[in-house]
């Protein structure tokens, strides 16, 4: 049964509705329910859109777990190269702004520019 207030099919609109579509939330009733692996739905087309967007989770799902020593060690390197080119730039920027003097940085500066 749908929950809250009841409804009409969306494509029987004299029939009350028993259940509401997974993919797009359209209420149905018995003679139009598709199931499905993954739930009910109002079509097929619906069945499909959501079939299709499961496949696709899942492939990005794994993706993000690749947990192979190169694809760990690439992403600890990528992730201390930003931190220290953002470290430089902050510290670049104190310099010139307000003229603090941080070590190494402001005598390589003093003397190339």
């Amino acid at each position: 049964m749908v929950s809250g207030t009841a409804s009409s099919c969306v494509n029987h609109p004299s029939v009350e509705a028993t259940g509401r579509c997974k993919q797009c939330s359209k209420p149905f009733c018995d003679a139009c329910a598709v199931k499905g692996a993954t739930g009910n739905f109002c079509s097929a087309h619906c069945q499909a859109r959501h079939e299709a967007f499961v496949k696709r989770a899942a492939t990005l799902d794994d993706m993000t777990r690749d947990t192979s020593f190169f694809a760990k060690l690439w992403m600890r390197i990528r992730k201390l190269l930003v931190f220290a080119l953002v470290a430089l730039v902050i510290a670049v920027a104190l310099h010139f702004l307000f003229h603090v003097n941080v070590p190494y940085l402001s005598d390589f500066i003093n003397e190339n520019l």
